[in-house]
């Protein structure tokens, strides 16, 4: 069985960061109203929010996803009764 190196690990987090990064961005109107409107040029830093939460989200480990990758870079099989 192969250790996942750490060039591999800091892979995954950098996808799964980037993965969450685009969730965020497509969950977001298009168009915001009210309050939270925020007048001309509201929108001009939601990359760097996106961004700073993806990799906030993948630090934390909430997302799951970057075992998954770890064991596809690692050229481990699936864990044994996943069944995927």
């Amino acid at each position: 069985m192969d250790a996942v190196q750490p060039a591999g690990r800091r892979l995954a987090r950098q996808l799964e960061a980037s993965f969450a990064s685009d969730m965020l961005s497509a969950a977001r109107p298009e168009k915001r109203q009210g309050l939270m409107d925020g007048g001309p040029g509201a929108g001009a830093f939601d990359s760097f929010m996106d961004n700073a939460l993806g990799e906030a989200m993948a630090a934390r480990g909430s997302i799951g996803l970057a075992p998954a990758i770890e064991r596809v870079i690692a050229g481990r099989p699936n864990p044994v009764g996943n069944g995927r």
